[in-house]
């Protein structure tokens, strides 16, 4: 499992390899304003744990990704799955009982509602 800043690196990565520590810390500069030191050290736990690649080409290191997209999303969604549900199947029981309606009554009918500022409407 990626934490939200390894999975922004990931992402750029996935979008451009091979690609370098600088050029992530500027694909990922809008959102996040990281030191590139604090890029470079993300990037080279992420090669040690496994989920890129690195070649050194004249004194630059180069990443490519180990581990696909859909392969990271796959794993996120079922933890997410089994950390609420337990299993696909209670999910699909879940769904079917509540007709498509994810929110609990309780939810649904108090909190949210009063939650919505009508001002901006």
């Amino acid at each position: 499992m990626l934490t939200p800043l390894e999975l922004d690196i990931m992402k750029a990565v996935w979008r451009q390899p091979p690609i370098t520590v600088r050029e992530v810390q500027q694909a990922i500069r809008p959102d996040r304003k990281l030191a590139y030191t604090s890029v470079m050290t993300i990037m080279d736990r992420l090669f040690h744990k496994g989920f890129l690649t690195r070649a050194l080409r004249s004194r630059t290191h180069y990443y490519e990704p180990v581990v696909g997209y859909t392969e990271v999303r796959d794993e996120a969604v079922e933890l997410l799955v089994k950390s609420f549900f337990g299993s696909k199947e209670k999910l699909k029981e879940f769904l079917e009982e509540t007709g498509g309606n994810i929110l609990p009554r309780a939810l649904s009918e108090t909190s949210v509602q009063s939650s919505f500022d009508e001002t901006l409407l």
